[in-house]
């Protein structure tokens, strides 16, 4: 529903997040009691990236072929209604140096249900299911993609991983084989939604690596949907290192071709104890400078979660933010 000044967030509206990893899972968080409250709750999907090439998914995806499980997997545990054992299963790691060290069993559990269906939605739904979720999740597509970069001074990287270790900023990010469709359920869901929020989490690698595919951009275009960017908190050593949240922001409307309708950025200050132990590893805060960047609104708010022992997303801070910029737009 849309209102005079915005729109309100106590009716049951269509909200489509993208995003990968940790990023799009805090995210989902911020959104789940919202999409879990009784009366009127949000229709909440997550579109998540399918181009990791490393660690157990990356594993998987050499081995048995078909796309990485870990942020599907680590964005379903997000949207568990509440903690169980089984939702702690689907967190657990083998240790070891033998063939299952280094796995996740929810990683494992996914691949085995799309083997056994011979879908990745269906598989994904099933495990649902079980967990008891609230929302939808969908991969942004179920080809097997390469993501792909090159810098300014013409080296090429290949893979999400090398592409997380570049030198920014890039001169070109794109998705091998470039003719990649998206899932039509992925494709619907921007269609159809009332608001789109790109998630915090690796600029290159989550965030932009969705808006990659041309049907996912154009659908983000025809929705007419607000699109709110969630800022991150810090700057990563490789992909970040440097680079303001402007350059954020023009990375994004240049190579994903999307509209940002406003900004959410975080204007608590980390403990001086914390911001040294990312400064040593080539991180730093990411903090907006102005009211306004490249003409879209940013809006501050203390996001951090104080308990937390590294820079994260407080999820009631997030959501309450989102809630009251939906107001303003």
């Amino acid at each position: 529903m849309i209102l005079a000044n915005g729109l309100n967030p106590d009716q049951p509206l269509r909200v489509v997040a993208l995003g990968g990893g940790t990023g799009l899972a805090a995210l989902l968080r911020a959104l789940k009691r919202e999409a879990g409250r009784n009366r009127e709750p949000w229709k909440l999907t997550g579109i998540v990236t399918v181009s990791d090439n490393g660690g157990s998914s990356g594993r998987l995806r050499d081995e048995l072929g078909g796309i990485p499980p870990g942020d599907l997997r680590n964005c379903l545990s997000a949207l568990t209604v509440e903690d169980s054992a089984l939702s702690g299963l689907l967190n657990y790691r083998f240790g070891g140096e033998g063939s299952l060290g280094g796995h996740s069993l929810g990683n494992l559990m996914l691949w085995a249900l799309a083997d056994l269906t011979g879908d990745w939605v269906r598989a994904i739904h099933q495990l649902s299911g079980v967990l008891v979720t609230v929302g939808r999740l969908f991969p942004s597509t179920i080809v097997p993609v390469t993501l792909c970069a090159e810098d300014l001074d013409g080296n090429r990287y290949e893979g999400e991983t090398a592409v997380g270790a570049c030198q920014p900023p890039l001169a070109r990010l794109w998705l091998e084989p470039k003719d990649a469709e998206p899932l039509p359920e992925a494709v619907l869901a921007l269609l159809r939604s009332d608001l789109i929020l790109l998630s915090p989490g690796s600029l290159y690698t989550s965030t932009t690596a969705n808006l990659l595919l041309p049907d996912l951009q154009e659908a983000v275009e025809f929705s007419r949907a607000p699109v709110i960017y969630v800022a991150n908190l810090m700057t990563e050593p490789g992909e970040t290192h440097g680079l303001d949240l402007e350059t954020h922001i023009a990375a994004i409307s240049a190579f994903g071709r999307v509209r940002i309708s406003a900004i959410i950025a975080n204007d608590m200050p980390l403990s001086p104890e914390v911001l040294a132990r990312y400064q040593e590893e080539g991180g730093d805060q990411l903090l907006a400078k102005s009211d306004t960047i490249l003409g879209i609104p940013v809006h501050r708010f203390p996001l951090l979660d104080p308990d937390a022992p590294n820079a994260r997303h407080h999820p009631d801070l997030l959501n309450r933010a989102i809630r009251e910029v939906l107001g303003r737009l």
